[in-house]
């Protein structure tokens, strides 16, 4: 998938390969790993951020991918109980 962006000139993003690593994933593996892409992204973003714009937007872009990454630790949790609970009834 290219995502054509408009802030840069005629420049296009490829996520290909990176989607196309993601549908290879498990379902629950997979929404963990985008999150913690897209929490990544924004880190970067925000050091990016970091000298040009207020503090105030940098610090809101680094909560953002906090809690992004957050979510994902919580599902990749949630998953591993999962799997250890089906585990258990194979026994």
């Amino acid at each position: 998938m290219s995502v054509p962006t408009d802030d840069i000139s005629s420049k296009v993003v490829d996520l290909s390969s990176a989607f196309a690593g993601l549908d290879g994933l498990p379902p629950a593996e997979r929404v963990r790993a985008a999150m913690q892409i897209a929490a990544h992204f924004l880190e970067y973003a925000a050091y990016e951020m970091a000298l040009e714009q207020s503090a105030g937007d940098v610090s809101e872009i680094i909560h953002m991918a906090a809690r992004l990454d957050q979510a994902a630790r919580r599902i990749g949790e949630k998953s591993v109980a999962a799997d250890a609970a089906r585990d258990l009834r194979k026994i």
